[in-house]
């Protein structure tokens, strides 16, 4: 469609929103003049750690200018805009005077900045800025979201030790206690100190102090503690702002007709939490700038709306997500029902099979998906996208199970661990088995409860439940008669298959019993020690 006059384009950030703008439009128009005020002097850089940090830098103004004639200004900050007048007012770094300049559409992508604490000392000189050159033996972290793990798997080192302070309970505050716990553990395997629950009171030099803690040594204090949109400038200019970012509608327009603005400043429909909220991930922020392009050039493209997928690595680890946690849906007081299943990430058979441990949620009463997380050596990222597509297509619990997935025996299972999920939920969804979770199983239950283990001898001796008796699969049909049916039964396993078994096996014969999610390595890994009984190893 072309323009009635060239449009005079004006966009305020140089990365992942900003240029992923700049490039659509001028793909959509030669004639526009697209200009890009970048307050850093980097545009199109990745967000990533690594050695060599030129390897991060993907386009230059220069490469910019050369193939897509896009003029990129570094060290050029927006400090006002004047709607009325359709200016924007900016400062460039080393130069007395300000500039204005005129705009036809004006698009804001300015990001996010990291939230500051109120912590006595934030600003002291040992700030990763202030250890330069010296000799660093002691990493604080604060914070052990995404950023602050990044961190943690790029500064370890044998003459590093690395300590992450997270305030919160357990580490990954995105995702549920359970699956953290497996990410702590891999942490601390690696040499990390975690301590969750800090309450920090103020950083010295060389150390930094906790409520009811010792002091931890730090001669490198890093602020992880996360980050808000950017919205101090679309504020000044009278846009409307919500809760947690820039207000947009689906094709990423402000409140004003002649502003746009995309990425990690704005607050977009998350499709599970059914409301608006920011969503600071680089997909969605690429997205978004392209679709506004698309919309400024007459091309009608709605947004859809996010569903926070990601992924992170963690040491030898991936964790990643889609949806919401268990633990944010029930603070939301929506109905969550959900199942956990190990299965390896290719065929067992196949040399150098490893499990993932994958959990999904999903609505009791319809079976549509809510959320799902899973951490493993390999597959895990694989399995996430499929479900967050499913997620995305408002797939079911019941969908999964007809998911046709690539097989090949170094690659996948002829059941995927998706499908293998979707079996499991259906399972509960059709009422063909009864399961509990281990957070809702307290030390009473397992005294009140006949407590079942269908495992072998030897994986009994190595671990189980308090109270429990063991009873082999094998043997279940034929040493029933030996349990109460005025009790209830809980029947577990390793990883929740054989316990399914038992309970089918004792269900039909007339006893009250529900299965074990996840089974006893999810007791195990999910941090759940209050429950377990050792004494045998």
């Amino acid at each position: 469609m072309s323009e009635p006059h060239p449009l005079n384009l004006i966009v305020v950030g140089g990365n992942a929103g900003g240029m992923s703008f700049a490039t659509r439009a001028r793909r959509l128009s030669e004639k526009a003049q697209i200009t890009v005020f970048e307050t850093g002097s980097y545009v199109s850089f990745a967000n990533c750690i690594i050695k060599d940090d030129k390897a991060l830098t993907i386009q230059t103004p220069q490469s910019l200018k050369a193939r897509f004639n896009v003029d990129v200004h570094p060290d050029s900050d927006v400090v006002g805009i004047d709607r009325e007048a359709k200016t924007v007012k900016v400062k460039v770094f080393g130069e007395n005077e300000w500039k204005l300049f005129q705009y036809d559409k004006l698009v804001l992508a300015q990001g996010a900045e990291p939230f500051r604490p109120p912590i006595e000392g934030l600003d002291s000189e040992h700030r990763i800025h202030g250890s330069s050159g010296k000799k660093v033996t002691d990493v604080a972290i604060i914070g052990g979201g995404f950023i602050g793990i990044e961190v943690v798997d790029a500064l370890s080192s044998p003459d590093t030790k690395v300590h992450i302070l997270e305030y919160t309970p357990h580490v990954f505050p995105q995702l549920d206690s359970d699956i953290a716990h497996i990410i702590q553990t891999e942490l601390q395997r690696n040499g990390v100190v975690v301590i969750t629950n800090a309450r920090m009171q103020k950083i010295e030099k060389g150390s930094v102090i906790l409520e009811n803690h010792h002091p931890i040594p730090a001669d490198v204090v890093i602020g992880a503690v996360g980050a808000r949109g950017r919205t101090a400038l679309a504020k000044n200019a009278g846009l409307a702002v919500g809760r947690t970012g820039v207000a947009v509608n689906d094709s990423m327009k402000t409140s004003d007709p002649s502003i746009y603005a995309a990425g990690d400043m704005v607050e977009t429909y998350h499709r599970v939490a059914q409301t608006h909220m920011n969503t600071a991930l680089a997909g969605p922020a690429n997205r978004q700038g392209r679709l506004a392009a698309d919309n400024i050039f007459g091309r009608a493209v709605s947004y859809r709306g996010n569903v926070g997928t990601s992924a992170c690595k963690v040491f030898d680890l991936t964790v990643a997500s889609t949806g919401l946690s268990v633990q944010v849906l029930k603070r939301m007081g929506r109905k969550v029902e959900w199942v956990t299943v190990h299965p390896p990430d290719h065929a067992g058979y196949y040399p150098g099979a490893t499990p993932i441990t994958l959990k999904v949620a999903f609505d009791p009463d319809t079976g549509v998906l809510l959320g799902a997380q899973a951490v493993g050596k390999n597959g895990v990222d694989k399995r996430i996208d499929v479900l967050s597509t499913a997620t995305q297509g408002n797939m079911t619990i019941f969908d999964l199970e007809h998911l046709e997935l690539a097989y090949a025996p170094p690659y996948g299972s002829a059941k995927d661990p998706v499908n293998m999920a979707g079996f499991a939920g259906s399972n509960v969804m059709r009422g063909d088995v009864e399961i509990i979770h281990a957070e809702n199983i307290s030390i009473i239950d397992l005294i009140e409860k006949e407590v079942v283990d269908v495992r072998s001898t030897k994986e009994f001796a190595n671990g189980h439940l308090k109270t429990a008796i063991n009873i082999p699969i094998e043997q279940l049909r034929e040493k029933m008669e030996d349990l109460n049916k005025a009790r209830e039964i809980l029947v577990y396993c390793q990883v929740g298959y054989r316990g399914y078994l038992g309970y089918r096996i004792l269900k039909q014969a007339g006893f009250d019993v529900k299965n074990l999610d996840g089974g006893f390595k999810l007791v195990v890994d999910g941090g759940f020690e209050s429950l377990q009984d050792r004494s045998a190893k």
